[in-house]
């Protein structure tokens, strides 16, 4: 018995069959079959993509899919599996959960604003119950009928005596000029939010993809053709695939030009200046 590889490349040399027509039928590079048959795992992404290689090259030449699955979890199994976030071309950073005021702050915050409503309410019921100035005194102009000085320093000391909230009525029962009530002043225009960004991946070829949105892993598998999936990021995106030619990206609603050739392991990073690298 040979090794995994070797029997590999034995059923395929007994069929008469070339790396590149298996490569042609599955859209797998040549150089990820070679690495398949010499055994050379460290070149391949790994996870679910290299057993994907495996079971379709199996099912090409009509193998047992699952029996070599099973021989190669055995071979591997005392070896890591490469970790294929050293492709991308920013690493996602743990986030740690730092401690905040906020949280120790929220209950003695939210105390306070009932407190301080409380008492404007309190304030307002207070002023709405005072008692309104009453109208100042005056002179009846009959005939006859004189001002005396006992009358305008009963007048003066009505007006004197009348409560100031009276006369903020007063001043607030004025009319509103015509100019001022019909034109009010434009509102302040406030400045709008940055738009996010919207990512569109249309799989034309079978590809495997890795989407992360703002540093975070969003989506990682694999597209066949016709496939579309969408993202969206605030800040930036980092697109991982191994068949550059597989896939077409747009950036809010503006197609990127070409990733690469076929077969070809490519990373890109989007931001909103990626939008002057469109093409038609």
């Amino acid at each position: 018995m040979g090794s995994f590889g070797e029997n590999l490349r034995r059923e395929r040399e007994m069929r008469g069959v070339t790396l590149e027509e298996i490569s042609a039928a599955t859209k797998i590079s040549v150089r990820f079959l070679e690495c398949v048959e010499n055994e050379d795992f460290s070149k391949l992404p790994g996870g679910i993509f290299t057993r994907s290689f495996i079971r379709s090259y199996a099912r090409y030449l009509g193998l047992d899919d699952e029996a070599l699955l099973a021989e190669y979890q055995q071979l591997t199994r005392d070896h890591d599996e490469p970790d294929i976030s050293h492709w991308s071309a920013l690493r996602s950073r743990p986030t740690e959960k730092k401690p905040t005021r906020l949280g120790r702050l929220a209950l003695p915050v939210a105390v306070l604003l009932l407190l301080v409503a409380g008492y404007i309410f309190w304030r307002r019921s207070q002023t709405a119950t005072l008692p309104r100035a009453p109208a100042a005194p005056v002179a009846a102009a009959s005939a006859g009928s004189a001002v005396t000085p006992a009358t305008v320093a009963a007048s003066t000391a009505g007006l004197s005596n009348a409560p100031s909230v009276g006369s903020a009525a007063s001043s607030a029962s004025l009319p509103v000029s015509g100019a001022t009530a019909s034109n009010p002043p434009p509102s302040a225009t406030l400045p709008s939010s940055p738009a996010a960004l919207n990512l569109q991946i249309a799989a034309t070829e079978r590809s495997w993809v890795t989407v992360k949105a703002d540093g975070r892993t969003v989506f990682q598998g694999i597209l066949h053709p016709d496939n579309i999936e969408t993202f969206q990021a605030a800040k930036d995106f980092d697109v991982l695939t191994g068949n550059a030619q597989g896939v077409i990206l747009t950036l809010n609603g503006q197609t990127l030009k070409p990733l690469g050739q076929e077969g070809e392991v490519k990373s890109v990073h989007l931001t909103p200046a990626s939008l002057t690298q469109s093409t038609p």
